[in-house]
C-alpha cells in the first residue's frame, strides 16, 4: 500500500528548549539539540524509547575477536558512536505533513571522521532513519560495526521479525537459515554463551518489531534490510561480564538496528581473522531504515512494515 503525504494529519513543530519536538496525531517524537539523537518517542501515551538512538561502532568481542587481538587493533571505535559531538543540526518543515531534521556530528576516530543522520518524520507517525559514515584522514582500522542502538522499556519483550532465522546469524555464518517470518520473547533469541559476548544477530531483515503484552510496540523496517538484535542487558553488561551468573537482566531491552557488522570468522580461535570480505574498512557507509509506532489496530503487523511513502525532496 502507497500512503499519500496529501492525506496525513499535520505536524506541529516546537523547537524551543533543549530538544526538537515533532507532533502528530496520536504520536510525538523529541531530537535533543545537543546530542543530536532521537531520545523520545511516545505513541499514544504509552513511551517506546528509555536510552536515545545513537550511532554504534563496536561489538562486544567474541572469543575469536580475542584470539586474533581485534580488540587491540579496533579498540578505537569502542567508545566513538558516545563521543561523537554533534556539531550543526538543521530543521525543515518540507510540507505541513513531513519535517526533516538534518545532524552532523564529529566521530573522535582519526581526523575529520564524521557521521550525517537524517531524521525524516511525517504526519503518519512514520520516521525514517537516513545514517552516513565518512572516513577521515588517518590509517583508520577496520570498522567491527556500523548500527544505531538504543534501548525500549522492559515490557516490550516479544521480538518478531521478516529475515533470517530462527537462529542467530552473522555476515559469514548465514546462509544455513531461512528468511521467513519469526517471533518469540527477547529471552528466547539470546544466546548464552559460556563467556558472554556479542551474540543474538538476526541478519538480512526487512522488519522487525518490539512488542507488549498488548501488542502495542515499534516496527523497524529495513530499506530494504538491515541486521538487528535484541538483549535484556547493555552492551557494557556483557563485555563486563566474564562469567554467566555475571550477566544481569535489566529492565529495558537494548536494540540494535545495524548496517552491518564484521563476520565472526573461526578458521580457528586462537590468531585467525575474519576472511578479508566479510570486514568493513575504513571507508563511506551509509543505510535507512523506517521506525513507526504499532498497535494491532493498525491491522496486520507486515501489512503495516509493507506500506511505501510518498518521496519528499
Amino acid at each position: 500500500p502507497v500512503v499519500e503525504i496529501s492525506a496525513m494529519p499535520s505536524l506541529r513543530l516546537n523547537e524551543e528548549g533543549r530538544s526538537i519536538i515533532v507532533s502528530g496525531e496520536g504520536f510525538e517524537l523529541a531530537i535533543g539539540k545537543k546530542t543530536g539523537a532521537l531520545e523520545s518517542f511516545d505513541f499514544k501515551g504509552t513511551q517506546l524509547m528509555s536510552s536515545p538512538l545513537i550511532p554504534n561502532f563496536w561489538r562486544v568481542p567474541i572469543d575469536n575477536d580475542n584470539g586474533n587481538r581485534m580488540p587491540r587493533r579496533q579498540g578505537a571505535w569502542r567508545d566513538a558512536g558516545p563521543n561523537r559531538k554533534t556539531t550543526n543540526v538543521n530543521v525543515e518543515q518540507i510540507k505541513p505533513q513531513v519535517v526533516r531534521i538534518t545532524v552532523d556530528a564529529t566521530i573522535p576516530v582519526g581526523t575529520g571522521s564524521t557521521c550525517k543522520t537524517i531524521y525524516t518524520v511525517y504526519g503518519s507517525g512514520d520516521l525514517i532513519v537516513d545514517t552516513t559514515f565518512n572516513p577521515g584522514d588517518g590509517r583508520l582500522p577496520d570498522l567491527p560495526r556500523f548500527g544505531m542502538q538504543m534501548a525500549m522499556p522492559g515490557q516490550f519483550d516479544k521480538l518478531t521479525w521478516f529475515g533470517r532465522g530462527p537462529h542467530e546469524t552473522y555476515w559469514d555464518r548465514k546462509t544455513g537459515a531461512a528468511v521467513g517470518l519469526y517471533s518469540g520473547n527477547v529471552e528466547e533469541n539470546i544466546h548464552v554463551y559460556v563467556r558472554p559476548q556479542e551474540n543474538g544477530n538476526k541478519s538480512d531483515v526487512r522488519w522487525m518489531a518490539l512488542t507488549d503484552g498488548d501488542g502495542v510496540g515499534l516496527l523497524a523496517v529495513g530499506m530494504p534490510t538491515i541486521d538487528i538484535s535484541a538483549w535484556p542487558f547493555t552492551m557494557q553488561d556483557l563485555e563486563e561480564a566474564r562469567h554467566i551468573h555475571e550477566l544481569p537482566r535489566r529492565d529495558i531491552i537494548t536494540v540494535n538496528l545495524d548496517y552491518k557488522q564484521m563476520g565472526v570468522g573461526g578458521d580457528d580461535s586462537w590468531g585467525a581473522r575474519t576472511h578479508r570480505e566479510y570486514t568493513l574498512p575504513a571507508e563511506t557507509y551509509g543505510y535507512r531504515f523506517r521506525l513507526v509506532p504499532y498497535s494491532p489496530s493498525l491491522g496486520d503487523m507486515g501489512r503495516a512494515a509493507r506500506r511505501t511513502l510518498r518521496s519528499v525532496q
